[in-house]
């Protein structure tokens, strides 16, 4: 195969010291969001991007600024005018020159960390050759891509392991759909932390330290000064003292007598650490458990199980089955405290995480000596996993080829008769994109696109428009509790308006937002979609939908 490139393809990327990431390298302000290990995890990255049209090229824009390491953009059209007025990729001197060719050097300009080739290849094409085309990427970005051919890609991608995202942009609309048989994230970060502090039940070590503080004993300094998780462990024992046995309060009274207990501890309304621990009181009553989608990954059968991800799950599943709780966290939050007592409290908390650490790492020996597997896991893999297992999360998407067999919502299918009685949904929205698709599947382009612009000439196309998703609609009727659905004239009749034509402004927005994902899917940072988002530009309205 003949790869056109301005440098070769195979070339790997330069990696940075991984100490240097963090202070003076220009990526410093995105290290904060996914860290050096995810910064890493993106430059050694190489991208295939199926298209080379408005919303390929911005999608590569987001990817190439951030370090991506490498991409290859497959497309086989030529610069035309059309190009010029939706496309900030290419520009007048490049009419007629391959534009593969022109966004990928147009896009290198952005960062010269970042290594691009393309290939003169018709997207078709190069998912007909199947898995060998494929094999030398981490990820595939599919833009414009007909329905049948991203339902072939899928298959190719589930085969190899690799990540699957397709975008389409018509018009003022578009979707974005993600795929990956098995994505497992061990830093979902969620919004809202709870923490894992271990208020409700000490181990031994923060036990130890708690009852070293007597709080009738300190002068005011210290007293203002005591963490709050001092405060609000002793607030607990001396509610447990009264309560005639009970663990923990459930009610409002008796989460209420909690707060009165700290309010009472309190020496003068100066005291910042007690304001904190009135805010962080419902930590003290919410009893430990492990999150349910913790536990279905610590359960789960997997098909790879030799994986780094998987070895570590089964040692910490081992583990909690040993101790009846996940590894400790280790963090701890900012609190006003003495640096003594802080300092102490860190030491208390961290020393626990590394024993528990220590003990999974063991684990983690027995599994791969088992499994025949050489090699150690990552020392830093397993601390990151053992902090942020309470997170951890494995995302089954459905395959493109079942969204395509309309199924119940037990199977895992869309409750189409809610979503349409929806005035809020988009549902009509992502039904007109697929009839759009059997229109270009059978007539070889989009609705409108080879008619006038009057009312009379759009006819044709949007009376067989409204054919195909009148067909489209009755796949469904198989599925219970989808009769009196049917398709909207009115968006049927937009998307023919549109005459497949690509907005810059649409193509952006899109772009965005897989790049985006596309990010979470490479450092395996932070929950995907799951699976399919529509965007409606008309309104600014955005819905994901799983199929």
């Amino acid at each position: 195969r003949a790869w056109l490139s301005s440098s070769p393809v195979g070339r790997r990327p330069r990696l940075r010291p991984a100490g240097a990431m963090a202070t003076d390298d220009k990526y410093d302000r995105q290290l904060r969001l996914w860290g050096s290990h995810g910064q890493r995890a993106l430059m050694e990255a190489h991208i295939c991007v199926l298209g080379g049209t408005a919303v390929a090229t911005e999608t590569l824009k987001n990817l190439v600024l951030p370090g991506i390491g490498r991409f290859t953009v497959v497309d086989s059209a030529r610069v035309e005018s059309a190009d010029l007025g939706n496309n900030f990729f290419v520009e007048e001197t490049d009419l007629g020159k391959p534009r593969a060719q022109v966004v990928c050097n147009w896009l290198q300009e952005l960062n010269p960390d970042v290594k691009g080739a393309y290939l003169e290849k018709d997207s078709k094409a190069a998912v007909a050759e199947g898995r060998a085309f494929f094999e030398p990427f981490s990820l595939v970005v599919a833009c414009q891509l007909p329905e049948p051919v991203a339902a072939q890609l899928g298959a190719i991608c589930q085969e190899l392991n690799i990540a699957l995202v397709c975008i389409t942009s018509l018009g003022f609309v578009g979707k974005v759909r993600l795929f990956k048989a098995e994505h497992a994230v061990c830093e979902t970060k969620p919004d809202s932390e709870l923490g894992d502090l271990r208020l409700t039940d000490p181990f031994p070590e923060l036990r130890r330290f708690v009852d070293s503080i007597v709080m009738e004993s300190l002068d005011d300094m210290q007293h203002g000064h005591v963490p709050y998780v001092v405060i609000l462990i002793k607030a607990i024992d001396a509610w447990r003292k009264g309560s005639d046995g009970k663990k923990l309060p459930t009610t409002k009274e008796e989460k209420d007598k909690i707060k009165q207990i700290i309010l009472g501890m309190r020496r003068s309304d100066a005291e910042q650490n007690f304001a904190e621990a009135m805010d962080s009181a419902y930590k003290a009553w919410i009893p430990y458990s492990i999150p349910d989608a913790v536990k279905e990954v610590l359960e789960l059968q997997t098909s790879n199980p030799k994986s780094d991800f998987w070895i570590v799950a089964r040692a910490v599943s081992q583990f909690v089955r040993d101790c009846g709780k996940l590894p400790l966290a280790g963090s701890l939050p900012d609190m006003t405290a003495t640096t003594d007592w802080y300092v102490k409290l860190q030491e208390i908390y961290s020393s626990r995480a590394g024993g528990d650490c220590a003990a999974i790492n063991a684990h983690i020996a027995g599994i791969q000596r088992e499994l025949g597997v050489d090699g150690a896991v990552s020392s830093e893999f397993v601390s990151r996993f053992c902090q942020n297992a309470q997170y951890a999360e494995v995302f089954k998407i459905r395959t493109l080829e079942d969204e395509c067999r309309p199924c119940s919502t037990e199977e895992g299918g869309v409750d189409l008769a809610e979503e349409a009685s929806d005035e809020e949904s988009l549902i009509q929205w992502y039904l007109a994109l697929r009839a759009a698709e059997k229109f270009r599947a059978e007539r070889g382009h989009l609705p409108g696109a080879l008619c006038g612009d009057g009312e009379a000439a759009l006819s044709s196309d949007v009376a067989a428009l409204t054919v195909m998703g009148t067909s489209l609609v009755d796949s469904y009727r198989a599925v219970p509790y989808v009769e009196g659905v049917t398709i909207d004239p009115k968006i049927l009749e937009e998307v023919v308006r549109y005459g497949g034509c690509e907005l810059h402004t649409t193509s952006s927005v899109l772009a965005g937002i897989a790049s985006q994902e596309v990010i979470k899917l490479l450092t395996k940072q932070y929950s995907p979609l799951n699976n399919t988002l529509i965007y409606d530009g008309l309104h600014g309205k955005s819905q994901v939908l799983e199929f």
